[in-house]
């Protein structure tokens, strides 16, 4: 009985191995760590230091339960790629196995990971979640509690599967989804320093952070009408001629919203002027796929994670430039 438990312990370790194995082959892929943590972490705290330099001209802090806060933005990342993977997976499977480009090669259609290794992994970030924010306590709780509660609703199609199959409905329902992760960093920095200089640039604040993951979420969903399969696309809700310049819509958005905080907390004018011109590559993008519609120039979403990434880096760096860390 000994040597059996011996056995069988040693071929769990194997297999909880071989899981962990394959779950960080699919995160290299669907979730690369090297950038998500980054870009997570530049967000929540472009947005927490722009909320201190709305507030003072003192220099920024970093607070414990930021760092917390930060690292949770990170989860809650992985968290919605876990549930958008899982709820999607039908759909995922059958348009890999018909050959759509965008999906033949997902590690759900390919067998790298399985939905059993899915589960694990969306329980095992949902732990940390809340082993990370429950001791924070108070308004940083709060904001969790309710972040946490829109994205289980998320996974769960809002209880409205009609949701499931319209495009420009699962667009208008999740896609503000952003504002609550801007809504949770509020939360924690209420937490930190109070509501003083919660406002109505808050709001300016929550728009230039949502604002650039619209312009992301329409852009990669423009083809050619040649390219279009069963997989819905706005280029097949709006017209080929119409979709990009609804990407064009949300930059000019982000961008405006960057112009009127950087004069308001009185940054560097050379951050905005970066911005502007980032938002011109992208955009003259979009434009060049409505003059001349093909697979190349129907490539915007590259071009669009490079404006977002100024727009986080730039807006994190010019606070800090400008005010400098307690």
């Amino acid at each position: 009985m000994l040597f059996t438990g011996k056995i069988y312990d040693t071929e769990m370790c194997a297999e909880m191995i071989r899981r962990s194995a394959r779950i960080w082959r699919y995160l290299l892929v669907m979730f690369p760590p090297q950038f998500m943590v980054l870009s997570g972490v530049a967000k929540f705290y472009g947005v927490y230091f722009s909320l201190q330099a709305l507030a003072s001209t003192a220099p920024v802090q970093i607070t414990l339960p930021s760092i917390a806060g930060a690292f949770s933005i990170v989860l809650f990342s992985l968290l919605m790629r876990v549930y958008d993977e899982l709820k999607d997976a039908e759909a995922d499977i059958r348009l890999g196995r018909a050959g759509d480009p965008r999906y033949k090669d997902r590690p759900i259609v390919t067998g790298a990971i399985t939905i059993d290794e899915l589960v694990f992994l969306r329980w095992a970030t949902t732990g940390l979640l809340i082993v990370i924010n429950a001791p924070l306590g108070g308004s940083a709780l709060f904001g969790f509690a309710v972040l946490f509660l829109v994205t289980w609703l998320s996974f769960k199609w809002f209880f409205w599967p009609s949701i499931s199959k319209d495009l420009l409905l699962a667009f208008l329902t999740h896609n503000p989804i952003t504002l609550f992760f801007g809504g949770y960093i509020v939360a924690v920095y209420a937490g930190d320093f109070g509501i003083h200089g919660i406002d109505a640039w808050t709001l300016i604040l929550m728009l230039a952070f949502w604002a650039p993951l619209g312009a992301w979420e329409t852009s990669r969903k423009i083809r050619v009408p040649d390219d279009e399969t069963e997989y819905q696309t706005y280029s097949q809700i709006f017209g080929w001629k119409l979709a990009p310049f609804v990407p064009i819509a949300f930059i000019i958005l982000g961008t405006t919203c960057v112009i009127l905080l950087s004069r308001q907390m009185g940054l560097n004018w050379i951050f905005p002027a970066i911005v502007i011109v980032a938002s011109l590559v992208p955009v003259s993008r979009c434009i060049a796929f409505r003059i001349s519609p093909s697979q190349k120039t129907a490539r915007i979403q590259p071009f669009v994670e490079l404006y977002a990434v100024t727009m986080d880096l730039g807006l994190l760096a010019a606070v800090l430039i400008s005010r400098g860390i307690a």
